[in-house]
């Protein structure tokens, strides 16, 4: 199996991260992973990139911390793919796959979109959306359990290393009743949380459209602690 950690963060983009994605990579090398997809809270999340900068600044900075990460990556023999988490609502946020930095880049009317808008944007860019950590309870989300609406998401995070079982229960089941994609991710930012979640394919998987068009069939296996 080749498996890929899916919901990771690093610190030169988002504040809640410890680890650099160099750091990252090492460690996927280290627990046996074939790739990682870097989906760092943007606009509307827990960003540490200064948005008072230029568009080209703001999304440049995500785009270096990327291309280092893949080039890294490919010394490693770790694939790298570009993602994004970004919010919808309040302490709500959607991770985005399969958009091309650049489609960002050329759009910097993206951050005014609503959540519906932006679904729409990133199918049309040939991505996919999947709902992260739909029902978790935290301080800084006024409505933990309201259910998102499904029809924004092809996709849901079934399971989420940083919930608690409950909330994953609800998530799997929702995402179940509503015929949606289930994956999982670590939600990693750092190092030392790396390899406890992810999904892995049957076969190796370097090309991006690849990547998504698997995801599209479910054409993979869940990756969770064997506790769970």
């Amino acid at each position: 199996m080749y498996k890929f950690e899916i919901h990771l963060h690093t610190n030169n983009c988002s504040a809640c991260a410890l680890s650099s994605s160099k750091e990252m990579i090492d460690a996927a090398v280290k627990k046996g992973y074939s790739g990682i997809v870097i989906t760092n809270h943007f606009y509307h999340g827990n960003t540490c990139v200064d948005r008072n900068a230029t568009w080209q600044n703001f999304v440049g900075t995500y785009i270096e911390d990327y291309e280092d990460a893949k080039e890294y990556g490919e010394e490693k023999n770790i694939t790298v793919f570009f993602g994004l988490e970004e919010g919808f609502a309040p302490g709500k946020e959607m991770l985005i796959y399969g958009v091309e930095p650049e489609c960002f880049l050329n759009h910097p009317e993206f951050i005014m979109m609503s959540a519906r808008e932006k679904s729409d944007f990133v199918h049309e860019c040939g991505g996919i959306c999947i709902c992260a950590h739909p029902f978790r309870n935290r301080r800084y989300i006024p409505d933990p359990h309201t259910p998102p609406d499904p029809d924004l998401f092809d996709g849901i995070e079934g399971f989420n290393l940083a919930n608690k079982a409950e909330e994953n229960e609800k998530a799997f089941i929702f995402g179940l009743n509503n015929k949606k994609i289930i994956v999982s991710g670590s939600d990693t930012h750092q190092k030392e949380n790396f390899g406890n979640a992810g999904i892995a394919f049957y076969e190796p998987v370097t090309d991006y459209k690849v990547f998504i068009d698997k995801i599209k069939k479910s054409d993979f296996e869940l990756i969770y602690p064997n506790e769970i």
